[in-house]
């Protein structure tokens, strides 16, 4: 009686020790996949901005080509380009003069602008 009782228990013991395995595996796996899903989403949307800012500049290329020689344009911001990359490992390329940077976004007659307050 007692050697069935033990019997049982460590039967009991080895399956749930299996059923963890295998559970533990499956979990592993689709957070594996998950994670390797969002590395192939974020390597895509980089590889599309890469490609945006590609054509973007080199219609502005062709543009000052096409530019008459003396004639000023707001297009002229491709002397001197800043990189600074996050910490996340994509590179930041400012293209624009000192100037432009400190320029208003805003006109004076498109309204007040109000600071953001976040209620609780």
């Amino acid at each position: 009686m007692l050697k069935g009782l033990l019997g049982f228990f460590a039967f009991i013991f080895f399956l749930g020790i299996l059923i963890l395995l295998l559970v533990g595996g499956y979990l592993y796996r689709t957070f594996r996949n998950i994670r390797v899903a969002a590395q192939r989403s974020a390597e895509r949307k980089a590889q599309q901005y890469r490609e945006e800012t590609g054509r973007q500049r080199q219609q502005y290329q062709q543009h000052q080509q096409y530019q008459q020689p003396g004639q000023s344009d707001d297009t002229d911001f491709y002397e001197q380009p800043r990189q600074t990359t996050t910490a996340t490992g994509e590179t930041i390329i400012d293209n624009r003069h000192q100037e432009r940077e400190s320029k208003k976004i805003f006109d004076d007659s498109d309204g007040e602008y109000v600071d953001f307050v976040e209620e609780s």
